[in-house]
């Protein structure tokens, strides 16, 4: 069993926690939102079920540390971190085939920035 944490910013902000939260804020009202909220629940409870081991469609590597969690169009770029713990280090919509440069660049530095942090 893995545990998942929301990488937070220096100022303990996180945008990964906020677009859930607001997502589940909106499923009330919004089928397409109510959806994507249980998507995402349901690949974020197998990431800690399995871990990187549920495989495609669910969970894809895509460079050194960075993994990406696959909830039909979101995505989520994870590492994982000591202790059988996985950090959602950036969210995005996937608009192309090609996971973006700079959307693993940012995964990155996020990963560079936890690891200073917590070390």
């Amino acid at each position: 069993m893995f545990e998942i944490e929301f990488y937070e910013d220096k100022n303990g902000k996180s945008e990964i926690a906020d677009y859930i939260k607001d997502l589940n804020a909106k499923a009330a009202t919004s089928k397409e939102c109510r959806i994507n909220f249980n998507k995402i629940v349901a690949y974020m409870d197998m990431l800690e079920e399995l871990g990187t081991r549920a495989g495609e469609p669910v969970t894809k590597h895509l460079d050194g540390e960075i993994w990406e969690l696959r909830p039909l169009k979101n995505r989520f770029l994870y590492a994982y971190y000591k202790d059988n713990r996985f950090i959602i280090l950036h969210h995005f919509i996937k608009k192309k085939q090609k996971t973006p440069k700079h959307e693993i660049e940012q995964a990155k530095r996020n990963l560079r920035d936890y690891l200073e942090r917590n070390e």
